[in-house]
């Protein structure tokens, strides 16, 4: 009994021993703000350190805000809210803003297209896919980098061939959308390449452009279709005109992502690499599919300026191509692929803006 009896007053003296050592080191070794950390676990409000948190801003490295903000893939700041991470990337060049542990880029100012010639490690950046492709031309082997998907998108050294893409379901846009081509067409497009939606959905949410019609002292005032769908999408007794690739692209972009492409500008042999590549193209054309008169055309004021447009705007998507002929899928159509002759094709759409988007996966 004496023996366990010692044994413990050993064990509490060897405790005692113990926390009067940690105490010296607590009150001797550390300072009053390691210590203060240690029992309260306060914030810190160090002005040197990058863990600092300042109103909602978040300006670390180790724990990044909902909204983050690059310079040349560098992270430089993180915000809680969108719209102060926009404000304060709109500061630099080559900045962008993407969310924390996401790949889709939400805003930029970066050059996005990369092109590498005669395989090379160089590059030439350019901020739209024309001007990227119309640089590539220039040599016999060049390659185009999309930084947004990280992905390779075109080239023009694989050999192509002429090429339908086979199974692309067809939608007709009547009755229910009367000048819903774009959207119908789109949808198509969509469905394709596995993104669940339909013309109605996309109908409902394209981008509007509200203001109103209004013919005064021999000047229409209207839309403007590069901003939004002009006027009414479902019925003919109502006025209105469709849409134009950007909002179709933004639309885009929020279902595919980073695999959604705008191609507008380019040559339209530029287009054959991506129908080789099994992606439809979608892009505007004339209910003719032949270069218009100017009679064609009026111009509308718009609370962007002068904009030319002709009530024989349509769109269609682009499902294959041969020596003679375009391949499309036409939302007017009752017959789902038809073929229109590709020089006329052609000018009706460059004569209509050259617009063209895609989804390259």
């Amino acid at each position: 009994m004496k023996k366990l009896e010692k044994l413990i007053m050993f064990f509490l003296i060897a405790v005692l021993v113990g926390l009067n050592v940690f105490l010296f080191a607590v009150f001797f070794v550390f300072s009053d703000e390691d210590i203060n950390n240690m029992t309260n676990f306060i914030e810190t409000d160090k002005t040197d350190s990058e863990e600092v948190v300042k109103g909602n801003k978040i300006i670390i490295d180790s724990y990044k805000g909902e909204f983050q903000v690059y310079q040349n893939d560098k992270l430089i700041n993180s915000f809680f809210d969108y719209n102060e991470a926009i404000e304060y990337a709109s500061k630099y060049e080559n900045a962008s803003v993407k969310r924390y542990n996401g790949n889709f880029w939400l805003w930029d100012n970066t050059p996005q297209y990369n092109v590498y010639l005669n395989g090379s490690d160089e590059y030439t950046a350019f901020n739209s896919f024309a001007d990227a492709a119309r640089f590539a031309a220039k040599s016999n082997y060049a390659d185009v980098y999309y930084r947004k998907s990280n992905k390779f998108v075109w080239n023009n050294h694989e050999e192509l061939s002429n090429k339908i893409i086979e199974n692309v379901s067809h939608i007709k846009q009547l009755p229910e959308l009367k000048r819903g081509c774009e959207v119908t067409s789109l949808a198509m497009l969509m469905n394709y390449k596995g993104l669940k939606t339909d013309k109605m959905t996309l109908a409902r949410e394209i981008k509007k452009d509200t203001t109103p019609y209004n013919e005064t002292g021999g000047k229409i005032y209207f839309g403007n279709p590069n901003n939004g769908f002009v006027g009414d999408i479902y019925d003919y007794s109502k006025k209105g005109l469709g849409v134009y690739h950007l909002p179709i692209y933004s639309l885009l972009a929020s279902y595919a992502g980073n695999d959604a492409l705008d191609l507008t500008g380019c040559e339209f042999e530029d287009l054959y690499y991506f129908i080789n590549k099994n992606s439809p193209v979608w892009i505007i054309t004339n209910t003719k599919y032949d270069e218009l008169p100017q009679s064609s055309f009026q111009t509308w004021n718009t609370p962007d300026g002068e904009v030319r447009v002709t009530y024989a705007e349509h769109s269609v998507l682009i499902v294959g191509y041969d020596d003679k002929y375009v391949y499309i899928n036409d939302p007017l159509s009752s017959a789902g692929y038809t073929k229109k002759e590709k020089l006329r094709f052609i000018k009706a759409w460059k004569q209509m803006g050259r617009q063209a988007v895609t989804i390259k996966k």
